[in-house]
């Protein structure tokens, strides 16, 4: 409310211990509410403050808090950051860090003590961003503090404390990080103003500092304004023509000062309003100066001429007599009556000078006083408008409305960057512009004239810049609305505004957006991220509830943003432009590579993933780079190496050890699967090679863990490492073992003793901190959870893919659709859109079921007993499900039915369309027995979508599954394979399918004697179906002159399990089972026994995180969906809640594998990898 309330002191008498700093923080504290805030402070007795209660809507607190420090230390000056973290700087020079510092006790819980960079040296002052702290010691040296992780320092004393200082080779008085650990500061000898340029999340010292030229305004309203000369051609009058083009974004024109000069000089006694001040007003006698504008001949007449009119311009103090001077008195009293004007009159004034009471107006809040301020550009009213030109204190020229800024000797003495966040891809023109030339030079003659020089020489000069392309020509656009918000880990959705602000480029380089979420006032940031960080945007809707989601796996506080809106309209109006500049940051338009990853959602939306996003930027040098985030990373450290770490991969590990380290350990682990009771065993796990330096021992250990026991050790070989050093660790897998390398020196070789194929983590303990993990390997490094997911358009149930990028897919309705090679349609709104959008049109069935209990009064009735389900309800009975409140899901589907009793549930109907069992929890059949005491019966209601999207309907053929198979390379135009299951369960094949017709010709009908539900296609002619009884089968005799193969030979099921899908790969076949758990068949090869010898059952986790996801409603254990492409070693599924999850650890030995590494968990139905190749260069 743009006012100041005064905070009770500690004593009565506030002299007797008044405060000397104080500081704020804590915003972003991990884990922390909304709106927390920390408040620190310092007494002039040396002690600490805590302030009790602060936030944002409560910001003056409740009381101080005293905070104990050590016999005989007293603080100076004391800083908190964004995260929580403290650093204090004591009177001998020392820093002290409070460690502790978390969400459940923002006033830490002990001290620890640093020592200056030097003996010789006394801190004196310091200050904290994020990952930074920067400090000033007494001979103005600049330091910096590295090893600081804010977001790990309240958790980790060692990431509070940081590991050691370094020099900035510079000289300042005061300096100041801002939250996202930009510098600012305050020349040592010259008291100007810089920012320190250069400064990244990887490079956090910057490169150099940059002098900011910064305009002071001339307000009235300004309780310490000073005004120096106001002469129009004065360095403080600067004219509005001349003014610079970037000073409009410091602050609006709204006032003129020209005229004479004044300085005024308030003298404050009380800390909640003005009391009796004093107000001299200066009147300079005019010096005759005459302002004549001879035409120069020469450069040296300029620059001469120049000099002698600065001089006569400046401002003599001897000029000044005591006859020119007015002393006003204003008494505190006569400022509080509200509504008076109060007259100021004094010795050569002119007219009467009115000032409103509003400048300063003291009112009682909350037991506290509050002065409000004039705001120069709101409170226009606080001097009288009708002075007229010929006043001797205000005597300028309003009409003009011109702004004037002084810049001319200003020394600054502190500035305070805890509220400035300067964006590093869009700095603001007037840093940009800094270049450490004073703007008074811009208006110099002698520089006009030199540029009239070069405008003249330049006209002679045949130069067309039409026919150039400019260098950099930006847009930008805005939009905000409003929504209710829900974080991961949030219980309810709160209201919020969102806002995205996006900035282009015709380049498309340069493009750059970011997300905010703030409270619904608008004041407070809840939340705010950049576009680049989005992976996934996807509608969560649920009936009544339109909702996106924005998944955001690489935020270190909120994985996933889920944002419901009023509408939606305006819930797909947000879609679309989320959709369309995450795409556009990412470079992703049109028809995906041939190698991309197809998936659906449980709603029916389709998205890819393509590989070549990251393939370009990860090919360096012959191989592929991923750079591990190790950043904030607290040891042990843990990752999964993507691909393994097979022959030709290498890793390479820059870290600095701590002065106090003894033992490190860099582990290749091949984690393998567990039964309950080993999981409780931590390290059961198999190490191919233990990398162990033992530094007081003076010896680095190499060995292997295996079935439980360590093998021989190997220690030859001098020690290269030291605490408190920094080193690069380089590790290449060759054929007959690991070459080491230590700080680019070859230390040893390390012969293998476990298939290094089986490695599938790398695990790093010991007192160091981690500084960059470069993973190299021959093939594209796919990591699930930073999978960007573009949304192709149209609604399907399941989409299967090839080589070629020939495409298929199958709606809700069992319509075959065929990708037409665009992207779009309805959900983007025209944003963005290609060729060969079409018009869908889908359908989908909405099933409640109508409960009853039997009774001897009765019979059956609706009227259960007090733990049944309910009446009406979904499958599972757990939701009530009513006819009358069913909602569609979106305003794009509308009913084509009434509610209708179903007469095809699964398990039979009598007559009536009821089922029958013993209780609700029985399996039900469809004739009443003489123990059946609850019945139910289905009903149904269809609706149908309209929408559009790149897909071409493949005629009245209904499907219930397909696959794709293709035996070469993109380009080639061969022959694709395509078997598919109709929705009578006959087999089908399409002939004449190529890359150039993507929807072929005809189909073949494959007769069975069961009727199938699932079928696969794959490498070497192997196809394997799915009957409705459970069990598969095997195509035998498929070659290229008979493509449809002779006859189905059946293979049982896995023992006590119900097969209802399946995957074929190279020598791998998988199978999912009804309750959800998965199969694969042992021993398959194709030339000598294809149908394989047995089924392994992966073992089930009960609890495993896979299988957890509370914003999925039909959330269970087990599998939806499993894939595995055409080349070994890639087997991708969708878990019961919907998560993307990646097979590890598979080999030839092993092709079960031994892990899942995880994506996002955007609610997946289906997945599509038969397009993936792993690539080697």
């Amino acid at each position: 409310m743009n006012s100041w309330c005064a905070i009770a002191p500690l004593h009565k008498d506030a002299t007797k211990e008044p405060f000397i700093d104080i500081s704020v923080g804590g915003n972003q504290i991990p884990g922390g509410n909304p709106g927390c805030l920390i408040v620190w402070a310092v007494t002039a007795h040396g002690r600490v403050m805590f302030r009790v209660g602060t936030s944002t809507t409560c910001p003056e607190g409740q009381r101080w808090s005293t905070i104990k420090l050590a016999n005989g230390y007293e603080v100076c000056q004391i800083t908190v950051g964004m995260t929580g973290l403290v650093w204090a700087v004591l009177m001998i020079g020392k820093a002290i860090v409070r460690t502790g510092v978390t969400r459940e006790y923002p006033m830490g819980e002990d001290w620890v003590e640093v020592d200056p960079p030097q003996k010789d040296l006394k801190l004196v002052q310091v200050s904290i961003g994020t990952d930074a702290v920067w400090a000033i010691t007494q001979d103005g040296g600049v330091w910096f503090r590295k090893g600081i992780k804010g977001e790990m320092s309240g958790v980790c004393e060692q990431m509070a404390v940081g590991t050691g200082w370094v020099e900035m080779l510079s000289k300042m008085s005061l300096v100041s990080v801002a939250p996202n650990d930009q510098v600012w500061a305050i020349g040592h000898e010259d008291r100007c103003l810089y920012y320190r340029a250069g400064i990244t999340q990887s490079e956090l010292t910057g490169k150099k500092w940059r002098l900011i030229n910064a305009p002071l305004q001339l307000s009235r309203a300004s309780s310490n304004a000073s005004l120096s000369s106001s002469n129009r051609h004065s360095m403080c009058g600067t004219p509005q023509q001349q003014r610079h083009q970037s000073w409009g974004s410091l602050n609006r024109p709204h006032s003129t000062s020209e005229g004479t000069t004044l300085i005024r000089e308030w003298e404050e006694q009380s800390r909640s309003a003005p009391t009796p001040t004093s107000l001299k007003l200066w009147q300079r006698v005019n010096d005759g100066t005459s302002t004549k504008n001879p035409q120069q001949t020469s450069f040296q007449d300029i620059y001469l001429n120049e000099d002698k009119k600065r001089s006569a311009n400046s401002l003599d103090m001897n000029d000044l007599t005591e006859a020119s001077v007015a002393n006003i008195t204003i008494s505190n009293e006569s400022l509080t009556k509200t509504g008076e004007s109060i007259v100021v009159s004094g010795k050569g004034m002119g007219n009467v000078v009115k000032i409103n009471p509003a400048a300063w107006s003291p009112v009682h809040s909350v037991g506290s006083m509050v002065g409000v301020e004039a705001h120069p550009e709101t409170d226009g009213s606080i001097f009288d408008p009708d002075l007229t030109s010929d006043s001797g204190v205000y005597g300028e020229d309003e009409s003009s409305g011109a702004m004037y800024w002084a810049e001319c000797d200003t020394s600054w003495y502190k500035v305070e960057a805890g509220a400035c966040f300067v964006d590093l891809s869009n700095p603001p023109k007037w840093i940009a512009d800094s270049n450490g030339t004073s703007h008074g030079d811009v208006a110099e003659t002698w520089r006009i004239y030199i540029l009239e020089e070069l405008k003249k020489r330049l006209q002679k000069v045949q130069f067309d810049p039409s026919i150039y392309e400019k260098v950099v020509e930006k847009s930008s656009w805005v939009k905000n609305g409003n929504a209710k918000c829900k974080v991961k880990g949030g219980t309810s959705y709160e209201d919020c505004v969102i806002e995205l602000e996006w900035i282009s480029s015709n380049s498309g380089f340069l493009d750059s957006g970011i997300v905010t979420i703030l409270n619904s006032d608008g004041a407070t940031t809840i939340m705010q991220f950049p576009v680049s960080e989005i992976m996934c945007v996807v509608c969560c809707s649920e009936p009544g509830n339109p909702r996106i989601a924005i998944h955001t796996p690489r935020m270190p506080r909120s994985k996933v943003l889920r944002l419901q809106f009023s509408s939606d309209t305006e819930m797909e109006d947000w879609l679309a432009h989320l959709t369309s500049v995450s795409c556009q940051m990412n470079n992703v338009y049109g028809k995906p590579s041939p190698n991309t990853i197809w998936a659906t959602t449980a709603l029916g939306d389709v998205y890819v993933y393509d590989p070549a996003i990251i393939e370009e930027n990860q090919f360096i040098n012959g191989a592929y780079v991923q750079e591990l985030d190790v950043v904030g990373k607290e040891l042990p450290f843990e990752c999964i190496l993507q691909n393994g770490f097979g022959y030709g991969s290498s890793l390479k590990i820059t870290a600095c050890i701590h002065d106090d380290a003894d033992r490190l350990s860099f582990n290749f682990v091949c984690y393998s699967m567990m039964s309950l009771k080993q999981k409780s065993v931590m390290d059961c796990h198999d190490v191919a090679l233990h990398f162990n330096p033992r530094l007081k021992e003076n010896i680095i250990v190499r060995n292997t863990y295996q079935n439980g026991q360590w093998g021989d050790e190997e220690r030859n070989g001098d020690i290269l490492l030291k605490p408190g050093s920094n080193f690069t660790l380089n590790i290449i897998c060759e054929t007959r073992g690991y070459k080491i390398y230590i700080d680019d020196k070859e230390f040893t070789f390390y012969s293998h003793r476990i298939l290094p194929q089986s490695i599938t983590h790398l695990r790093i303990k010991g007192l160091m901190t981690l500084c960059s993990i470069l993973y190299k390997s021959t093939s594209i490094i796919i990591d699930p959870i930073t999978m960007f997911w573009r949304q192709m358009g149209g609604h399907l149930k399941k989409v299967e893919t090839c080589s070629v990028g020939v495409t298929w897919g199958i709606g809700y309705d069992n319509i075959a659709w065929v990708y037409t090679g665009g992207w779009g349609g309805l959900f983007l709104k025209g944003l963005d859109s290609s060729t060969g959008i079409n018009t869908m049109v889908d359908t989908h069935n909405y099933y409640v079921y109508e409960n009853q209990r039997w009774n001897p009064v009765t019979g059956y009735t609706s009227h259960g007993l007090p733990t049944d389900r309910y009446m009406w309800s979904d499958a599972s009975g757990r939701h009530k499900r009513t006819r009358e409140h069913t909602k569609l899901l979106s305003m794009q589907w509308h009913w084509v039915s009434d509610w209708i009793v179903d007469f095809h549930t699964p398990g039979g109907v009598d007559r009536d369309g009821w089922q029958y069992a013993t209780d609700f929890r029985s399996q039900y059949h469809g004739k009443k027995q003489f123990t059946d005491y609850v019945r139910r019966r289905r009903w149904f209601r269809r609706c149908q979508l309209t929408t559009s999207g790149p897909w071409q309907e493949l005629g009245n053929t209904k499907l219930i599954d397909v696959s794709l198979y293709a035996t070469d390379k993109p380009g080639s135009d061969t022959p694709v394979y395509i078997w598919a299951v109709a929705s009578n369960g006959e087999a089908l094949f399409r002939r004449g399918v190529s890359e150039s017709c993507p929807m072929g010709v005809s189909w073949e009908h494959i007769p069975s004697d069961q009727a199938l539900v699932g079928i696969s296609c794959g490498p070497c002619g192997q196809v394997w179906s799915v009957g409705k009884n459970g069990s598969s089968y095997w195509r035998l005799g498929i070659t290229s002159v008979k493509p449809t193969g002779i006859q189905w030979q059946n293979v049982e099921p896995p023992a006590g399990a119900h097969l209802k899908q399946i995957s074929v790969g190279k020598n791998e076949v998988w199978a999912l089972d009804t309750i959800g758990r998965l199969h694969i068949r042992r021993d398959v090869q194709v030339n000598v026994f294809p149908e394989g010898t047995y089924w392994q059952t992966l073992p089930v986790m009960p609890n495993d995180p896979i299988h957890i996801d509370m914003s999925v409603a039909n959330a269970k254990q087990g599998f939806r969906h499993v894939a595995v492409a055409r080349e070994q070693g890639q087997v991708w599924a969708i878990s019961g809640a919907g998560i993307l999850c990646r097979r590890i650890g598979i080999t030839d030995d092993n092709p079960a594998g031994t892990g899942w590494a995880t994506g996002i968990g955007a609610n997946w139905q289906y997945i599509s990898v038969g397009s993936l190749i792993n690539k080697t260069k």
